[in-house]
């Protein structure tokens, strides 16, 4: 734990404080112990908030190595130092030197935070889409004694640019359709339930989640087998495989907002199956099978939270994958045991999806032929999409890669123990434990009912959702909050004309 890291405030030969760090029984000088002033003359970066507005500092210490930041600081819009040590900046305020630290009203101190933590800091007090440009420095003492932790700080922070700038792009690709989904669906909301209805109702139970990839195949027999003593949630993708095997899922989540996810859900019965769905989904989806709303972070929702606070609920993950969201509503449906198949991080045995998904079946219908199979087709799909990327002996992507360990640290900041991975084929989650369905189906839940009444109770309860629509529609077309809302979905300079369109289908709302 980084908080446990032991240091200590002493004076240097010259009279100043330096800094020394308790490690594996060793005492290690973050600065100097003869002139740690020096640090601020041995610098070899020049600052630079002519280019760049944000100023990001990795290690810090008492702040002797960053002393000529003083006569800049404040033509910098924002700096950023990010320190290991925990409680550091009680003691930077003690020093003469480097106190305009911690005075600074641009200036932040993360200081002794686990990078768990930091990414959701960093994501809520930078403002990446407004960055004109960014610099950042290293105190090389800090980054020698701990180089793992400013390792991980520094994937961190490319991790949330990365989010960031997608963000920014998905708003120019998808926005348009982000926020006609949205009104769309408010519509549908008088005859749909809250997410909320269902935190905690299934505490002492357990669930399987059940994905697309290929190490599904492996475990569909199992999962048929174990059917009615268990909950299977399944993410849209799989819908046609547990079809084909006459599986019904106990809840389908499903978040994505383009239209084509509709091929999932073709021959797909509603009657036993409650759904989730986010705001954005495709609206004739939600209008054809209704279930369960969740919110996330569009500014649609995000108003209806401001009028209505805790009251619709909420499964989004921000792990940018429904895989995320599909634990995130496990988590807080109150599941005591959490397995998890077909999710794989991995092009399996050179394989993309398992037989009988929709993205599967396109490629044999569309691809197939004389001369080259659908399998021919994947290969040369693998190859190109993974541009070589092994891990652990498999094909992946980046991408892949990213989802994994975003999902990794979503489990790990919630605290989460009774989770486990069946998978043979692909890569495993970090800190997840494996396992085989007989076993994980050994484990005893304290509550054991007839699966069917149980949800059914659920399904039809008459609490539809308890918003207000008129009052929604009110706050949606006041000015302001109008003008927010189509910068944050369209961007700036959107057409007067399309603006007037939005403003309409508001208004259309019943």
């Amino acid at each position: 734990m980084i908080k446990n890291i032991h240091y200590k405030i002493e004076s240097a030969k010259d009279g100043n404080s330096s800094v020394i760090v308790h490690q594996n029984g060793r005492e290690i000088p973050l600065h100097s112990r003869i002139n740690p002033l020096k640090e601020s003359d041995a610098a070899v970066y020049e600052l630079d908030p002519g280019r760049f507005d944000l100023l990001l500092v990795l290690g810090c210490g008492l702040g002797y190595g960053i002393i000529k930041l003083k006569e800049v600081s404040e033509k910098f819009r924002q700096i950023v130092i990010i320190d290991i040590l925990h409680g550091i900046e009680t003691e930077i305020v003690k020093n003469p030197h480097t106190s305009f630290l911690q005075k600074g009203k641009n200036i932040t101190i993360l200081s002794g935070m686990e990078t768990a933590e930091l990414e959701g800091v960093l994501s809520g007090l930078i403002d990446f889409q407004e960055l004109k440009g960014m610099q950042v420095i290293e105190h090389p003492q800090s980054l020698r004694i701990f180089p793992a932790y400013y390792g991980e700080v520094k994937t961190l922070i490319k991790k949330v640019i990365d989010k960031k700038a997608g963000d920014k792009a998905t708003i120019k690709a998808f926005g348009n359709l982000f926020l006609r989904n949205a009104l769309n669906n408010l519509g549908s909301f008088t005859q749909c339930l809250p997410v909320s209805l269902l935190e905690g109702r299934f505490r002492g139970r357990k669930a399987v989640i059940v994905s697309s990839a290929p190490s599904v195949e492996d475990n569909i027999d199992k999962l048929k087998f174990y059917e009615k003593d268990l909950y299977i949630i399944a993410v849209d993708s799989a819908l046609p495989v547990l079809g084909c095997y006459g599986i019904k899922p106990d809840f389908v989540i499903s978040i994505d907002p383009q239209a084509r996810i509709g091929e999932h859900f073709l021959g797909h019965e509603s009657r036993e199956t409650l759904h989730v769905f986010s705001i954005v989904s495709p609206p004739e989806l939600v209008e054809k099978y209704g279930g369960f709303i969740s919110m996330n972070s569009h500014p649609v929702s995000q108003i209806i939270e401001d009028m209505y606070p805790g009251m619709n609920g909420s499964i989004d993950s921000a792990t940018g994958s429904v895989a995320g969201d599909a634990f995130m509503f496990a988590f807080m449906a109150g599941f005591e045991f959490i397995a998890m198949t077909g999710f794989d991080f991995s092009f399996s045995q050179n394989i993309i999806y398992a037989r009988e998904t929709a993205y599967q079946k396109r490629y044999a219908l569309y691809f197939n032929n004389r001369f080259k199979t659908a399998e021919t087709f994947n290969a040369a799909y693998i190859f190109k999409s993974s541009r070589s990327l092994i891990v652990d002996g498999r094909y992946t992507r980046r991408s892949f890669i990213g989802y994994r360990n975003s999902f990794s640290s979503l489990i790990n900041e919630k605290g989460f123990k009774n989770i486990f991975m069946i998978n043979r084929r692909g890569l495993p989650l970090i800190n997840v434990r494996s396992t085989d369905f007989d076993s994980f189906m050994k484990l005893t839940g304290t509550v054991n009912e007839n699966k069917a009444e149980y949800l059914g109770g659920i399904k039809w309860n008459k609490k539809f959702f308890p918003a207000d629509m008129k009052k929604v529609k009110s706050r949606l077309l006041d000015g302001r909050v109008f003008d927010e809302i189509i910068r944050e979905s369209l961007g700036d300079d959107v057409p007067a004309e399309k603006r007037k369109k939005i403003a309409e289908m508001i208004e259309g709302i019943e």
